[in-house]
């Protein structure tokens, strides 16, 4: 017999808590169970009807079944022909995202996620605080791995993305990627390929801070020091 709903959510729950207790996720590690409801911050609440749920469970894929992208991306003419995007997200191919991430001048900070990444959702109120206290320095961009784990047609994730974002009171603008994820590790020398992870360049495009991992409330301060350092202001 099933169990009642309200059991049934609390028992989920708890498996969630137990899950994130290594505070990464990777593309895959996890097995195809019918879609649930993502924890979200309660004020994306709203989003519910808007973006697809996922699967809790954390049961590891070998690499060598990682989930790839098979859709042919979707990428308009001009939506490459700007560098860093201002708001919303739009899907970008590995041209697009070295655009993205050229260096204008300021220091850049670069934060690997996903919607269906649980502890990459409960970090963005602490990445919001620290991009609202380097808006006059620094820029913020998500990358998103939405695809790495659920494939599908670029624009329509991409718009997904970008309502997740936005009802989680997100301010910055995100890329999704839709290449391969070995071409992404590749071409940014991620030692690491579990999300979430948040990076700073400084003006001239090398590394400035990293952190692995979500980041928590003791790292908002650091975060925010890295960037004035990279731009000569701490």
């Amino acid at each position: 017999m099933p169990l009642p709903r309200l059991a049934r959510n609390v028992a989920l729950r708890v498996a969630r808590l137990v899950a994130t207790h290594d505070l990464f996720e990777k593309p895959s590690e996890r097995s195809r169970t019918a879609p649930l409801n993502p924890v979200l911050p309660a004020n994306a609440a709203s989003l519910l009807a808007a973006v697809q749920p996922v699967a809790a469970s954390r049961a590891t894929v070998p690499a060598s079944v990682r989930a790839k992208t098979t859709v042919a991306p979707s990428v308009s003419g001009t939506s490459e022909e700007s560098a860093r995007p201002a708001e919303g997200c739009r899907p970008v191919t590995l041209e697009g995202l070295r655009r993205a991430l050229a260096p204008n001048g300021k220091p850049l900070v670069v934060n690997h996620w996903a919607s269906w990444c649980d502890p990459c959702v409960d970090e963005l109120p602490r990445l919001v605080r620290a991009a609202a206290g380097v808006a006059d320095i620094g820029d913020f961009l998500g990358l998103s791995w939405d695809l790495f784990d659920h494939p599908g047609n670029p624009d329509e994730v991409a718009a997904r993305v970008a309502a997740f974002a936005d009802s989680a009171g997100v301010g910055y603008a995100s890329v999704l990627f839709v290449g391969e994820p070995k071409a992404l590790f590749a071409e940014l020398a991620l030692d690491n390929e579990l999300i979430p992870q948040t990076v700073v360049y400084a003006p001239d495009g090398t590394v400035a801070w990293k952190k692995n991992g979500v980041i928590e409330h003791d790292d908002v301060f650091p975060l925010i020091a890295a960037v004035k350092r990279a731009a000569g202001v701490a």
